[in-house]
């Protein structure tokens, strides 16, 4: 090999192998330091697409998780509210019970009455109080649509008011039946009172309301209908549970799906690429004093002419 001071193919041959594995270096450096053997499309466009479009699958699932977690609230309070709702009415239950006994004075009839009142009152704020973020399942008709995944998919909710105002193919209602007997009330109680009715006549009347539903005689199951109608609402808000709950489950099973696919595609192997760094950062050592010598080589040639 002819050696010269003008060029110095050794230098050249540990320059780019000094070079390779700075190249080298910097990509382990930048996939231990994100965590990612494809962190951006200059590592790999093709992977990196794909990748972005998995994660814009985990965003839109994360968000309709976000929304169901939301109405769950909703739900809950509502099934508080109803739940309330029928306890109080085996309380109001007990109340007519009393009151349907032909035995009470003037003075016990118009204090059962008192007591109806105050009772029918705590019903009607269960469900006006049963309000989650400005949404109350019980005190409304309309229905409407919840976002149920990331694809726009969404489940039918329906307004529950429906069987606490007015179903059961009666024309009757929770509300208006509660307000139908409590006038009725109030009306025996003043006229038993005034002395043109007496308590067993009275009471004769308040026994109609606790009569089965399929007797037809004046307010014969009035009572019986605000019961089943509560009793749909709670069975229509568990069953809406269900369905939120399992729609709950299967976005996360989908969400941990296309995470493990995501990691598969891009997430680096640190322990892999912790032991490549080490290797590296010797071999950059070693090939920086291979071009350190290559480039003293030219110096040999001061030696000839001493």
């Amino acid at each position: 090999m002819t050696t010269t001071i003008n060029t110095n193919p050794g230098s050249f041959v540990a320059l780019q192998n000094l070079t390779s594995v700075q190249h080298q270096l910097e990509a382990t450096q930048k996939r231990v330091s994100t965590g990612y053997t494809v962190a951006d499309a200059f590592d790999n466009g093709a992977v990196f697409g794909v990748a972005q479009l998995v994660r814009s699958d985990i965003a839109g699932n994360t968000a309709a998780t976000a929304e169901l977690g939301n109405f769950s609230g909703a739900l809950q309070t509502a099934n508080a509210g109803a739940t309330a709702v029928s306890n109080t009415l085996s309380d109001i239950r007990t109340v007519l019970t009393h009151l349907s006994s032909q035995g009470l004075t003037a003075t016990q009839y118009s204090q059962y009455v008192q007591q109806y009142n105050t009772l029918t009152a705590s019903v009607n704020s269960s469900v006006n109080g049963s309000s989650y973020n400005g949404t109350n399942l019980l005190s409304t008709t309309q229905s409407f649509q919840v976002l149920a995944d990331g694809s726009g998919n969404t489940i039918a909710v329906s307004g529950t008011s429906a069987a606490l105002i007015g179903v059961n193919g009666t024309g009757d209602s929770a509300y208006s039946a509660l307000a139908s007997i409590q006038t009725e009330l109030t009306t025996w109680n003043a006229a038993v009172a005034a002395g043109t009715t007496n308590v067993a006549s009275a009471a004769a009347s308040v026994q109609q309301f606790l009569t089965p539903s399929t007797a037809t005689s004046g307010y014969a199951g009035t009572f019986d209908r605000i019961q089943n109608s509560t009793s749909t609402v709670l069975n229509y808000i568990g069953a809406l549970n269900s369905r939120v709950t399992q729609q709950l489950d299967f976005n996360v099973s989908i969400r941990n799906a296309l995470s493990t696919g995501l990691g598969a595609l891009v997430d680096a192997d640190l322990a892999q690429e912790s032991a490549k760094l080490t290797a590296l950062q010797v071999k950059q050592q070693l090939s920086t004093q291979a071009l350190s010598i290559a480039n003293q080589s030219p110096n040999i040639l001061t030696t000839l002419f001493r």
